[in-house]
């Protein structure tokens, strides 16, 4: 093994024989948490008439009953006695001492992995107030020393070890601000200074953004748009009653095969801080909650998927595989963001504050005869687990003829010209940014108001949804409605804003209005074909004025129609399209 480049902070894979006795501090994620145990740390033993104390050796880990005891009797008298025989004296007072005791598995952060690596673990040992000091799925920081663990010694079998250590202070680090931790300085003034340069045309520069997500797919404006909203999330509050009201917003993709879902799943992993993909073809509810093991007689828990993502991003691939069974174990992790375990006689509660971006494949037989559908309909998904869904976007693999060689050039010119400036043009900002800028994004604006506007426009919608006659129940709860709070607020801190507006109460009603399908406002029912308009900011103005209208808020769009129209940068160009296939909007489109 190549000598660690800081010796004193190594990383958990790095740990090896050469640590042996050192004084090491490491960063993790609690991945197993055993009981806490009695552990006598010394105890006295007799030889004839003479009383020695002797302490267990412990420091390797071991919790075991075997102790050091001296090769004959250590007496000092005139005449030393040489007694090699010693029996434990059980009562008396100072007979023992007896401390703390448990044991943790601390997984290298999923954070700091190279791709394809295999995350390593090792064990700590907390004893006297260090023991019961964090749970499963909290990040900590140990500082302690490696020892040697060994196991069990049985005649004729070989001598086994592995390295542990005996921690000397244990810091439980929060998730959520060290997942949110603020750029660099140096990175924050580029940002301020970005949206300074944009302060004119706020839609474009957002629109500069979502163009490097996932830039080797060509178009989903709405996709696209709707990834950063989960990422950046909303202001989570707690009220006078303590009830927790979320901020993260849950996202579900509905799409035909081909259509991209998961390389976008798999982008917006890169771009969280803290992120955990697994995929839902044989993940039982124990895996992607909390199981229970049974290791040397003693139970503990073993943090699941959405635990292991507390403060980030939660990835689910293949979700219609998860069997009915399991998804209702999902769902207050959902909604309360935590999780009430009662299993193997261990009652406990933990924190799951992460955002769900789930993929699946539509329904069988949901899309014949080429027709649309609403989200309820697309899916075998049960309505309580998908009114949590914030947002549910359709990507149906429609015959378009001119949207099919749009794409098709968009992929060739990909593979033959990669190194012209064009191509390397349309990843615009790099993964490292965009983490960066997500991160900075939360802590710009960590509470918001919203204005007087933007509230009646969200309830104006949440209202019309309730009336129409085909709406879908399952998405027009009154969970429907703090959907609407969390994405407008998300859209907000995308474009660095300190209030929530007009303009994003508006685009958090395109965004969710694209899954109403039946009683949808702007006609749309299919996210594939959404590209970057050519000037955003113009266009912006139509779609407010068809909003407003469709909602019957007259004297906001009589309002909006007498002011200053002048606000949009002509000439865009910095999209990926020519902007002559829109969808929903006539010729124009996002």
């Amino acid at each position: 093994m190549d000598p660690d480049p800081n010796p004193l902070n190594p990383s958990i894979s790095s740990i090896g024989s050469a640590h042996l006795g050192k004084l090491v501090t490491i960063s993790g994620t609690v991945l197993k948490a055993g009981p806490v145990k009695m552990f006598a740390a010394q105890k006295v033993f007799m030889c004839n008439k003479f009383l020695l104390k002797n302490s267990s050796d412990g420091s390797d880990g071991n919790s075991s009953s075997n102790y050091d005891l001296p090769m004959e009797c250590p007496s000092q008298g005139p005449r030393p006695c040489m007694g090699t025989n010693f029996r434990p004296v059980d009562d008396g007072p100072g007979s023992a001492c007896y401390t703390n005791h448990q044991e943790l598995r601390v997984q290298q952060q999923l954070q700091c992995l190279e791709p394809g690596s295999v995350p390593a673990s090792i064990s700590v040992v907390l004893q006297d107030e260090l023991a019961d000091s964090c749970q499963p799925g909290d990040d900590v920081e140990v500082t302690g020393i490696v020892r040697a663990q060994w196991r069990p010694l049985f005649p004729g079998a070989r001598c086994d070890g592995t390295l542990a250590i005996k921690a000397c202070q244990v810091r439980s680090i929060n998730s959520r601000h060290r997942a949110a931790a603020a750029p660099p300085e140096g990175l924050q003034e580029q940002f301020r200074d970005f949206w300074a340069f944009h302060a004119g045309c706020p839609l474009k520069g957002r629109n500069k953004i979502l163009a490097s997500i996932c830039p080797q797919i060509y178009g989903l404006f709405l996709v696209k748009l709707a990834v950063a909203l989960t990422l950046i999330g909303g202001c989570p509050r707690r009220d006078n009653s303590g009830a927790h009201i979320r901020g993260e917003v849950h996202m579900l993709l509905i799409g035909d095969p081909g259509t991209g879902k998961s390389q976008v799943m798999k982008f917006a992993a890169r771009m969280a801080p803290r992120a955990v993909v697994t995929t839902g073809r044989g993940t039982t509810g124990a895996g992607l909650t909390v199981s229970a093991m049974k290791e040397g007689g003693a139970w503990s828990l073993e943090a699941g998927a959405l635990v292991l993502a507390d403060g980030g991003l939660c990835c689910i691939d293949e979700f219609e595989c998860i069997r009915e069974a399991d998804r209702a174990m999902i769902h207050e992790a959902m909604e309360q963001q935590t999780l009430h375990i009662a299993k193997a006689g261990m009652v406990t509660t933990l924190s799951t504050r992460t955002s769900v971006l789930g993929v699946t494949n539509p329904a069988k037989g949901a899309f014949k005869h080429g027709s649309n559908c609403a989200g309820v309909a697309a899916t075998s998904l049960s309505g309580p687990l998908l009114s949590r869904f914030d947002i549910v976007l359709l990507l149906l693999d429609q015959h378009e003829p001119t949207w099919d060689k749009i794409v098709s050039d968009h992929v060739l010119t990909t593979h033959q010209q990669a190194q012209q400036p064009f191509v390397r043009a349309l990843h615009g900002w790099s993964v490292d940014e965009l983490r960066s800028y997500v991160a900075w994004a939360k802590a710009a604006c960590p509470n918001l108001t919203m204005s007087t506007e933007a509230e009646q426009v969200l309830l104006a919608y949440y209202q019309s949804q309730r009336r129409a006659e085909q709406r879908s129940q399952a998405r027009t709860t009154i969970r429907m409605l703090e959907s609407l709070v969390r994405v407008s607020q998300a859209h907000a801190r995308l474009c660095a804003r300190s209030a929530v507006t007009l303009q994003d109460a508006v685009m958090a009603v395109l965004v969710l209005d694209s899954s109403m399908c039946g009683s949808s406002l702007l006609g749309w029912s299919n996210a594939l074909h959404t590209h970057f308009p050519e000037d955003p900011d113009a266009e912006y103005e139509q779609l407010e004025r068809l909003v407003l209208a469709g909602l019957g808020l007259q004297e906001m769009v009589s309002a909006a129609a007498g002011g200053d129209d002048g606000g949009g940068v002509a000439g865009g160009g910095y999209g990926e399209n020519d902007g002559n296939d829109g969808f929903g909007l006539g010729s124009q489109g996002w």
